[in-house]
């Protein structure tokens, strides 16, 4: 008898592998836990004991893959990979969100916001990373606390996020509502306070008579996102889960693609003052289309092969 349990053991050891590494591993590892667990009585008692002489999950993926780590030996590796994602899953979502906001109240453009964020979200990383990476490299040359590093792994320590196999990572949970926000701050922001400045004029990017259909739609399809996103973190997903992120897909590509095809999509103030003739706008415009048809097919892909996956 194996358990939930488990199933949060074999996801913390392979959550990091590669994509077929990760299938064999699992698959070898759930094998070695079930027959070891029903040697033992077959138990909710047995499987703790069992995976607790095991130890720690992703030391036990170390040992199947054969790799060490080698800047930071295997005392500390797996508590220093698990403190720098944490940082990094809190810190970089902050700094973009910090910078693309001022980059809207200041007279940037919007693709100077952009590229700057990534570059400071890439500035960011790095400096986490080294900080984090030369403080454990110290105390592992040091030797310092081994005793309570080494102390005796437990089931206790198995993240609580983790605690079943539709469990949705707290890292793309987060990523996914940053990303929901900041579009959602965007969409309302080129209307309010726009971060396209010509001559020193803010002019709005998109045309202002979508105020009275299309934003509003798709603010309000986000805002279902947002739910959405939620739900998948607590639920996991499911075919079910599958089915509903494909039909938010589809319902942002059918109130969209309309209105670029007509072409009042981008302000027609803003493309005069940029000299576009009608050529040119219509390259935009396509350009614009391919890209959501692209982004709602792999979305829509994305989440019924996240379903299958769970399902096994």
């Amino acid at each position: 008898m194996t358990t939930a349990l488990t199933d949060s053991y074999v996801r913390a050891a392979t959550r990091w592998l590669p994509g077929q590494t990760r299938r064999e591993v699992e698959a070898e590892l759930r094998e070695r836990i079930t027959d070891t667990v029903a040697a033992r009585g077959d138990s909710t008692d047995a499987e703790r004991e069992v995976l607790e002489e095991m130890g720690d999950p992703l030391l036990v993926a170390v040992e199947y893959t054969g790799r060490e780590p080698r800047l930071i030996g295997p005392r500390l590796f797996m508590p220093w990979l698990r403190l720098l994602v944490l940082v990094l899953v809190i810190v970089l979502p902050i700094v973009g969100t910090v910078h693309i906001i001022s980059g809207v109240t200041s007279d940037d453009n919007i693709a100077t916001t952009l590229i700057g964020a990534f570059g400071v979200m890439i500035g960011a990383a790095i400096q986490v990373a080294f900080w984090v990476t030369a403080v454990f490299a110290v105390v592992e040359w040091s030797g310092v606390g081994e005793s309570e590093v080494t102390e005796r792994w437990t089931v206790d320590k198995l993240p609580a996020a983790a605690a079943t196999r539709s469990g949705r990572p707290y890292a793309e949970t987060i990523a996914s509502l940053v990303f929901l926000a900041v579009m959602a701050f965007l969409l309302i922001g080129q209307q309010t306070n726009s971060p396209v400045r010509i001559d020193g004029e803010r002019i709005p990017a998109l045309d202002p008579a979508l105020w009275g259909s299309w934003i509003p739609i798709v603010l309000g399809l986000i805002a279902l996102e947002i739910v959405f996103t939620l739900w998948v973190h607590v639920k996991g997903w499911t075919w079910t889960a599958a089915g509903i992120n494909a039909a938010l897909g589809v319902a942002f590509a059918a109130v969209t693609v309309p209105v670029l095809k007509s072409g009042d999509f981008l302000n027609p103030e803003l493309v005069d003052r940029l000299g576009w003739d009608t050529s040119t706008l219509d390259q935009v415009t396509q350009g614009i289309l391919v890209g959501v048809l692209v982004v709602t097919a792999w979305d829509v892909i994305d989440g019924v092969l996240k379903a299958r996956r769970a399902s096994r």
